[in-house]
């Protein structure tokens, strides 16, 4: 299957996908505190994301949790980090376009079946990264928030999971 390849195109790219995202993210006005963190630092974070990318994927967990978690995860540090939202939100987008971009520039994609798979894969990888912003957001906002409101229990994840599945469920 075609989403295998694009997969195995990710994971085994990821040190080159990596550079090309951590070069747009450097010089993008739309994530200029990102400028101020260490290209180490910022490799390891994304080469992370490329290289996990088809086990989140692909994985059997209709809820995602485990994606959720992460990302939540993220959303935190990144708050904590003092990186506006919309900056966290902007580098993941970008790490998504790279990604797609990189893909469609490898000449796999040779036939209208090949373009029909590539289109049902994109649905697939933007939904993952809708649910990846989500999850972000929903993680910065506890950390931001965590003084003002009260924590957020244990229960917090699988409620967020909940909430966005009922518009962001994966298609078999």
């Amino acid at each position: 299957m075609l989403y295998q390849k694009f997969i195995r195109l990710v994971e085994d790219h990821a040190e080159q996908l990596t550079k090309i995202w951590l070069k747009e993210v450097k010089k993008n006005p739309s994530t200029k505190s990102y400028k101020n963190l260490s290209d180490k630092e910022l490799s390891r974070r994304i080469y992370d994301v490329y290289l996990r990318f088809g086990n989140w994927v692909l994985q059997n967990d209709p809820l995602d949790k485990k994606v959720a978690e992460h990302y939540m995860n993220l959303g935190k540090e990144r708050a904590a980090e003092g990186i506006q939202l919309s900056e966290v939100i902007y580098a993941l987008i970008l790490s998504r376009v790279v990604m797609w971009k990189y893909i469609s520039d490898q000449g796999v994609i040779t036939s209208s079946f090949d373009c029909q798979q590539a289109l049902e894969f994109y649905k697939i990888v933007t939904s993952f990264f809708d649910k990846a912003v989500y999850f972000v957001a929903a993680g910065y906002e506890t950390t931001k928030h965590i003084h003002v409101d009260e924590p957020k229990g244990k229960d917090f994840v699988e409620k967020a999971v909940k909430s966005i599945t009922g518009w962001l469920i994966k298609e078999n």
